[in-house]
C-alpha cells in the first residue's frame, strides 16, 4: 500500500527512474518488515445511510472496529429518501418527491429545496478538491447545483430540444458531464448542459481514422462491395480510381481516404491472391463491425469447409450430415457446434459445476444434468448423497433405485413412457423428459419440449443425445419455428441451417430477405467449395441472386462489377448487360435498383 501510494504521488521522468525504483524497493521492504511485526495497515471508512423514517446514520469502520457516529434527525419536509451524496462538510439527500436537502455538517444547518421534478434518481458530486458542484438526475432530465451557494447552475429537461431519455449520469471531468441516453448515445456536455457534440469530419485528427460509417450510406456500400470482390481484374487493387465507378470525384476522394487509412498489413492481406472468398468476406465483416455479417460468415466458413472435406473424402448420407472437422467451431456459438464437441463441452461443464457445488439445490441441478447427458452412474451417486433430514430424501432415493434397475424390456419401457407422458401432461415437463431420456426416447422428449415451447432446451438435448439424422430433424423444426411470422428470427434460422448443411435453403432465404450481396457471395462460395453444383434446380436461384446483385452494383455505380455478375446470371442478365453498355449517357435508374439502394442504406444506418 505504501509503495502504491508513493508511485501515485510521483511523476516519473527518465532521469528519476532509478532513484524512484530504489525508493520503491525500500518502501516494499519497509512494508514487509511491518507485516512481519504484525503492524496492520488499516484505513478508516465511513458509511452513511437512512432508515425508513428519514433519519441519517453515520457509521465509522476502522480495521475490525465499528463505531456508531452522529445521527441527523429526519426533516419533516422530506419524503422517502432515494439517494445520498457526501463530500467534505456537505451532505445532500434526495427523495422520491423531487426535494433536495443540503446539510452543512460543520455548521449543523440544513436547507430544503423543492425542485418539483419528481423522483430524484441519482446525485453525484464533481471530482476535485474543493469542487462542490452536484449533478442530479431526474426522470425527465438532469440539473447541476452549486452546493456552496445552494443554487442551481444549469438544467436540461426532455422536451422540444431534447428528444432522448437519460438512463444514467456521471462526471466525465471536474467541469464536464457525461450522459447515457436511450437512443444508444454517450453524450459529454459542458456544465451549462448544452450540446457539446460536433461533426467527426471537422476534427483535426493527426492520423487518418478507418471508419466507413463516416461516409454517406451509398459510398459505404460501394466501399464494402469494392473490398469484397473485384472479379473484373486479375489483381486486387486498393485504388478506387482504377475501376469504372460512375460517381462524383468528391465521393471517390472520401472512399479513397478510407482505403488509405487502412494499415499496410491489412492492405497486404486484402491484396493477397491466395485469400479465399470466405476469408475475404469474414475479414470485411470485421472491418465494418457488422455483427450479423460476422456471425454468418464465421459459421458459413466453418461448415462449408467441413462439408467440402467430407465430400472430398466421399463421406455421404449419415456421415456427410455430421462432418468431422479438426478445427471445431468456437463454443460461443453453442448448439451450432458439432454434436461431439458440444457434448464433450457440456460434460466438462457439469463436472466443473459438480466440483463447486455447495448446496442441495446445486447438487440436484448437477444430477438432473447428468441424467440428461446419459451419465447415470454419477447421477445415482449424487442422488444418494441427499441427507435423511432433507424433504427430498425419499424421492431421490427412489429415483436412484429406478435409474439403477431400469431395463430395456418392453413392459418396463411402456410403463415408464406412460408415466412420463402423464407427468408432462400434468405440468411436470422436466421430470417427464428425464424419464424419457432414461429409456433412450430422447427424440420423443425433444418433440414434447418443442410442443411446449421449449425450443432451446430441445435443441440442446438433440445435440447431446440424438444421432445426426434425428438431431437434424429437431433442428430443422426449430429453424422453421424461427422463420414463422410470430417469431421472425430468420438470422438465427440461417445459422441453424448452415450447421445442418442446408446450403441451398440458406441461399433461398438470403435472396428472399433481399440480402442480395450476401446471397450472391454465399452461392459463389458454395460453388467454389464444391458443396453446390450448377444444375436445373440451382440455376434458377443462381440467376436470380446474381442478377439482383448486379442491379445493386449498377445502382451504386460499379459498372464493371454489375456487368460481370449479370453475365453470370445467364440469359436473365442479357437485358441488364445491354443497359450497361448502351452508351455513355449514364446508368439507367430502374425502380428495382432504387429499392436496392434504399435497402442498402437502411442496412448501413
Amino acid at each position: 500500500m505504501l509503495a502504491r501510494e508513493a508511485m501515485a504521488r510521483q511523476t516519473v521522468s527518465d532521469a528519476e527512474q532509478s532513484s524512484v525504483e530504489s525508493s520503491v524497493i525500500s518502501l516494499l521492504q519497509d512494508a514487509e518488515s511491518k507485516s512481519e511485526t504484525s503492524q496492520a495497515i488499516s484505513a478508516r471508512e465511513h458509511f452513511v445511510f437512512t432508515d425508513t423514517d428519514g433519519q441519517v446514520y453515520h457509521i465509522t469502520v476502522e480495521g475490525n472496529t465499528v463505531k456508531d457516529g452522529a445521527r441527523i434527525p429526519p426533516d419533516g419536509s422530506m419524503g422517502s429518501i432515494a439517494c445520498i451524496a457526501w463530500k467534505g462538510d456537505t451532505l445532500v439527500l434526495g427523495d422520491v418527491d423531487g426535494n433536495l436537502n443540503f446539510w452543512d455538517l460543520k455548521a449543523r444547518l440544513s436547507r430544503g429545496i423543492p425542485t418539483h421534478r419528481g423522483w430524484v434518481k441519482k446525485i453525484r458530486f464533481a471530482p476535485g478538491k474543493g469542487n462542490q458542484k452536484l449533478l442530479v438526475m431526474y426522470t425527465d432530465g438532469a440539473e447541476v447545483w452549486d452546493t456552496k451557494e445552494v443554487q442551481m447552475v444549469s438544467s436540461m429537461r426532455i422536451g422540444r430540444n431534447v428528444n432522448y431519455r437519460i438512463l444514467d449520469i456521471d462526471w466525465c471531468t471536474s467541469d464536464k458531464v457525461v450522459l447515457a441516453s436511450d437512443d444508444g448515445c454517450i453524450r459529454v456536455l459542458e456544465m451549462a448542459m448544452k450540446s457539446a457534440s460536433y461533426r467527426m469530419d471537422e476534427q483535426d485528427l493527426s492520423d487518418p481514422v478507418w471508419c466507413p460509417y463516416l461516409l454517406v450510406p451509398r459510398a459505404a456500400l460501394t466501399l464494402k462491395a469494392f473490398l469484397l470482390l473485384q472479379p473484373w481484374s486479375g489483381t486486387f487493387t486498393m485504388d478506387i480510381t482504377q475501376v469504372d465507378y460512375n460517381e462524383k470525384d468528391e465521393i471517390k476522394g472520401l472512399i479513397q481516404e478510407q482505403l488509405n487509412s487502412l494499415s499496410n498489413d491489412m492492405k497486404s492481406v486484402l491484396q493477397d491472391p491466395e485469400l479465399s472468398l470466405l476469408q475475404r468476406c469474414l475479414l470485411v465483416s470485421r472491418l465494418f463491425g457488422d455483427e450479423s455479417d460476422l456471425h454468418f460468415w464465421t459459421v458459413a466458413s466453418h461448415y462449408l469447409q467441413a462439408f467440402a472435406q467430407a465430400r472430398t473424402l466421399s463421406q455421404r448420407d449419415a456421415d456427410a450430415a455430421a462432418p468431422s472437422a479438426q478445427n471445431h467451431l468456437d463454443i460461443c456459438h453453442d448448439v451450432l457446434c458439432e454434436s461431439s464437441y458440444f457434448q464433450k463441452f457440456q460434460l466438462d461443464r457439469v463436472r466443473l459445476q459438480e466440483v463447486k457445488r455447495s448446496s442441495y439445490e446445486h447438487t440436484k441441478k448437477c444430477a438432473d444434468q447428468l441424467l440428461l447427458l446419459g451419465q447415470t452412474d454419477r447421477a445415482v451417486q449424487l442422488l444418494l448423497e441427499t441427507s435423511a433430514d432433507n424433504s427430498s430424501y425419499y424421492c431421490d432415493s427412489l429415483k436412484a433405485c429406478l435409474v439403477t434397475t431400469i431395463t430395456s424390456s418392453g413392459p418396463s419401457q411402456s410403463t415408464i413412457k406412460l408415466v412420463a407422458t402423464n407427468m408432462i401432461a400434468n405440468g411436470k415437463l422436466a421430470e417427464g423428459v428425464q424419464l424419457l431420456c432414461l429409456i433412450d426416447k430422447a427424440a420423443d422428449a425433444c418433440r414434447y419440449l418443442q410442443t411446449y415451447g421449449e425450443w432451446n432446451r430441445a435443441a440442446w438435448l438433440a445435440k447431446v443425445r440424438l444421432n445426426p439424422s434425428e438431431g437434424a430433424d429437431v433442428l430443422k423444426r426449430w429453424a422453421e419455428h424461427l422463420c414463422s411470422p410470430q417469431v421472425n428470427h430468420k438470422s438465427k434460422a440461417l445459422l441453424v441451417l448452415l450447421s445442418l448443411g442446408c446450403f441451398y435453403r440458406v441461399g433461398e432465404m438470403l435472396h428472399s430477405m433481399r440480402h442480395f450481396d450476401r446471397a450472391a457471395l454465399f452461392i459463389e462460395a458454395c460453388l467454389k467449395s464444391g458443396v453446390m453444383e450448377a444444375n436445373d434446380s440451382t440455376n434458377k436461384l443462381m440467376a436470380a441472386a446474381f442478377l439482383d446483385y448486379a442491379r445493386l452494383l449498377r445502382s451504386l455505380g460499379l459498372r464493371e462489377g454489375a456487368a460481370l455478375w449479370a453475365s453470370r446470371a445467364g440469359g436473365a442478365g442479357e437485358q441488364l448487360m445491354e443497359e450497361l453498355f448502351q452508351g455513355e449517357g449514364g446508368v439507367p435508374d430502374g425502380a428495382v435498383a432504387d429499392d436496392d439502394v434504399e435497402l442498402g442504406q437502411e442496412s448501413i444506418e
